[in-house]
């Protein structure tokens, strides 16, 4: 007869085994004998009915203790990888931001005994003296308001323009002039519509095609405007990048110069300028500024200045060469 061990029986493996294990007992050949002989007397298949109803159940009791020990690796797995970050609001951003400079605080962090902090660069600008108490300063390490920068992990302020990225907060001001997410104004008159530079290439080529001037890199493309006219738009037809030809009047003739909107990031075109009449020119080379959808005030440099009675009529006649950055 088969033995069956459950709960506590020793079967000598020692208690890092937590599965008990069944043991055969081997009968010696008479005793076999005479114990066939009693159960066929008795009730043969009584027992041998018995003996499996009792053998299947234990195997579903250790399918299911295996089954109970998974689940519960699974929920200790699930608890040590869940996210522990929390959603915080900052009333007052500027206690991020170094007192004295202004910019945003990054290690290492000084204080003084009074508990004052400055970063390092104010800190041997100022001769490691506390401009709040004139204790000394630079020497000791503020490690909680730098673990505290470690931790906070911010996003663009331009997300909803479609920035995804996320960084620290002495990050802030470094990435905020790199990003390309930075909202642009539509240059059409009386138009609102604010988007980062690719998608407002896209509503402008949708919306307001007739507007702008197609033109294709590294060719000198021919213009004639008013010379009140303040500005002209340009549209790259294969990049869809949009440009303005600016155009101020002064007393002593008429300013004009380039610009391009889209991020700071994106760097400027070289570009020229070509003006001529009766035999006379005019040329400017310069690299158009960076802007996002305003018309700034000329520039002190990098514009051409074309005197009244150049041309001799109301109106401008230039040459524009924009080039590609290939």
């Amino acid at each position: 007869m088969a033995k069956i061990s459950l709960g506590g029986y020793d079967d000598g493996e020692g208690p890092s085994n937590p599965t008990q294990k069944r043991r055969r007992v081997q009968p010696h050949p008479r005793e076999e004998e005479e114990d066939n002989e009693e159960e066929e007397e008795e009730e043969p298949r009584g027992l041998e009915i018995e003996h499996t109803q009792i053998e299947t159940t234990t195997e579903e009791e250790e399918d299911n203790n295996n089954n109970n020990v998974v689940e519960e690796d699974n929920e200790t797995v699930e608890s040590d990888t869940r996210d522990r970050s929390i959603s915080v609001t900052l009333t007052d951003p500027d206690v991020l931001d170094c007192c004295i400079c202004y910019e945003p605080l990054s290690a290492p962090i000084f204080q003084c005994e009074n508990g004052h902090i400055a970063c390092s660069n104010c800190c041997s600008r100022l001769g490691n003296k506390c401009p709040m108490c004139s204790m000394p300063i630079g020497y000791n390490r503020c490690r909680a308001i730098e673990k505290v920068l470690e931790s906070i992990k911010m996003s663009c302020l331009n997300a909803k323009f479609g920035c995804k990225e996320k960084f620290s907060y002495s990050k802030k001001n470094e990435h905020e002039k790199e990003c390309i997410y930075i909202p642009c104004l539509c240059p059409h008159s009386g138009c609102d519509f604010i988007a980062a530079f690719k998608e407002l290439s896209l509503h402008f080529s949708h919306r307001h095609i007739v507007s702008a001037i197609p033109f294709i890199y590294d060719k000198f493309l021919p213009i004639v405007l008013n010379i009140d006219h303040r500005e002209i738009i340009l549209q790259e037809k294969n990049d869809g990048s949009l440009f303005i030809v600016h155009n101020n009047r002064e007393h002593m003739g008429n300013i004009v110069h380039l610009s391009c909107i889209g991020p700071k990031s994106k760097g400027g075109f070289h570009y020229e300028i070509l003006a001529r009449s009766q035999g006379s020119s005019l040329i400017l080379t310069s690299l158009t500024k960076i802007i996002q959808g305003f018309f700034p005030d000329p520039p002190s440099t990098g514009r051409l200045l074309i005197p009244s009675d150049f041309f001799g009529s109301g109106t401008l006649k230039l040459d524009i060469r924009i080039r590609s950055r290939h």
